[in-house]
């Protein structure tokens, strides 16, 4: 039987109210969740950033209103409480991703740049006078690196039963503690930036361009460097260059805006002190880029690239490469890295996440590392870490954190298969982390630091040094590779750091 006028007019009263109840019932869920104060997160792991911390009151503010309602600039750590509150909801990122899912159902999505707006020099010709060019002014490059504070998540379980200790022990003997936490490289405060990107076909590429005056400085570092140690160490230099000038075709590089990095790296390496040997890595990676050597998400090259690299070093000291097919490996899917978190969580990228393959050092898996997780600045604890990590429990943007440690300020290996005395120290950033493994069954001492923050380390542990020819003479190290990617050679805040430790 068919409602009756009335019924009908009821049913749908009582339907309105029920969506009323549901809908207002929802924002006060929602108006609660963001009441928990405990639960709202300090940091993002999906946009690699510190949130606004909650701003403090003062009577100024709270009379002009900035106290209530106040946007956050990059150079703030508070905005005002709207911001705060918007930025540190309890359930931000998992309505990000939500979002970001919804919109990867639109269909294939467009080519994409996202930059900086940093406009590359002209490459340089012929003889040049490095200090001239490098007093030039020049604005931050494309690519920047801000000092490495990855830390260590001291929440998961063990993996080797050891525990950070605060003296400062000898560094060729693992620490005796009997508890370890379980990451190296906490994905949720990166080291670094991506810089400029180019999206296309569900790949990010990163952009480089040519800085002459901060080339210039880097070759005046460099040379620093090997003045230093002449007579007292072989010095390597090995610039790493980054994917779009190794994977994408010259027409597209140059359509983009992307400086040549063969020649940038040519120009470098020709003014550097006869007595550097570069390490050319660039012809190599172009033949094989039909291979997985660049991350698609992710501003690193793989193993399988770094790999490519260290043969590449190989032959200049004469040894006889492993084979791929001699290491173990591990591989940890679902990598989301900084060209993710950089392009507002892509979601192409997203649709084509990375998988991180790491190779295991036959010679030793151990190692000793310095991190300042969950310490005042300028303090470290000394760690028992695997140079080759199990970052399986890590969020997605983490996963890179499987290789050597991440990036903290000094590390040592000791192979004790190898007895000849020989040593090496590779000064990096985070480009290198995939490269020391290659390098430890050729060494008996490994010694690897992070230009970014070794100094600071070198303070605490009460070094009369702060410099890589100090490290090289206390350890009596014979090789030292210096270990950067092309974009760091263009940025005058990591140039400047550089300066500090570069002699």
């Amino acid at each position: 039987m068919r409602p009756t006028k009335r019924e009908y007019q009821e049913i749908r009263y009582r339907t309105a109210q029920i969506k009323q109840l549901v809908f207002f019932g929802f924002l006060l869920l929602m108006a609660v969740i963001g009441l928990i104060w405990f639960a709202r997160p300090k940091e993002s792991t999906i946009e690699k950033r510190t949130l606004t911390k909650f701003p403090k009151p003062t009577l100024q503010s709270i009379w002009d209103g900035t106290f209530f309602f106040h946007e956050k600039t990059a150079d703030e750590a508070a905005g005002g409480v709207s911001t705060w509150y918007a930025d540190t909801y309890p359930l931000r990122e998992l309505l990000i991703s939500g979002d970001h899912k919804v919109k990867a159902l639109y269909g294939k999505q467009g080519n994409q740049l996202v930059s900086n707006g940093e406009k590359a020099d002209e490459i340089p010709t012929g003889s040049v006078d490095l200090e001239q060019l490098a007093s030039m002014n020049k604005t931050e490059p494309a690519q920047t690196e801000p000092p490495a504070t990855q830390r260590i998540d001291t929440t998961a379980s063990s993996q080797s039963g050891e525990v950070p200790v605060d003296t400062i022990p000898a560094e060729t003997t693992a620490p005796a503690t009997t508890e370890k936490p379980a990451g190296a490289g906490d994905a949720v405060t990166p080291a670094e930036q991506a810089g400029s990107i180019y999206i296309t076909e569900n790949c990010g590429y990163g952009v480089y361009g040519f800085s002459q005056s901060g080339s210039a400085k880097y070759c005046l570092n460099v040379n620093a460097v090997a003045k230093a140690l002449n007579g007292k160490a072989n010095v390597y230099c090995m610039i790493c260059p980054i994917s779009a000038g190794i994977m994408l075709s010259d027409a597209v590089r140059e359509g983009i805006g992307c400086s040549d990095e063969n020649e940038a790296m040519n120009w470098m390496y020709s003014n550097m002190d006869p007595s550097v040997t570069p390490i050319k890595v660039y012809n190599t990676l172009k033949q094989h880029n039909d291979e997985y050597i660049y991350f698609h998400t992710d501003h690193h090259w793989t193993a399988l690239g770094a790999y490519y690299a260290y043969r590449e070093y190989c032959a200049l000291k004469g040894w006889t490469p492993h084979e791929l097919n001699g290491f173990e490996t591990v591989t940890f899917p679902n990598f989301l890295g900084t060209f993710y978190s950089s392009s507002n969580q892509n979601p192409s990228l997203a649709a084509n996440p990375d998988t991180v393959t790491a190779y295991y050092p036959n010679g030793t898996n151990e190692m000793t590392m310095y991190s300042n997780y969950n310490k005042p600045a300028g303090q470290y604890a000394e760690y028992g870490w695997k140079i080759i990590y199990d970052v399986s429990g890590y969020p997605q943007s983490g996963l890179y954190g499987t290789f050597s440690g991440g990036d903290q300020p000094y590390n040592y290996a000791h192979n004790e298969t190898i007895t000849d005395g020989s040593s090496v120290l590779i000064v990096k950033d985070s480009y290198g982390n995939a490269f020391i493994p290659f390098l430890v069954d050729h060494y008996e001492h490994i010694y690897w630091i992070d230009y970014r923050s070794f100094q600071s380390w070198c303070v605490w542990a009460g070094k009369p040094y702060t410099s890589i020819s100090g490290l090289v003479t206390e350890k009596g190290i014979q090789d030292v590779i210096l270990c950067n990617n092309i974009n760091s050679t263009g940025s005058s805040t990591l140039l400047d750091t550089m300066a500090q430790i570069f002699k």
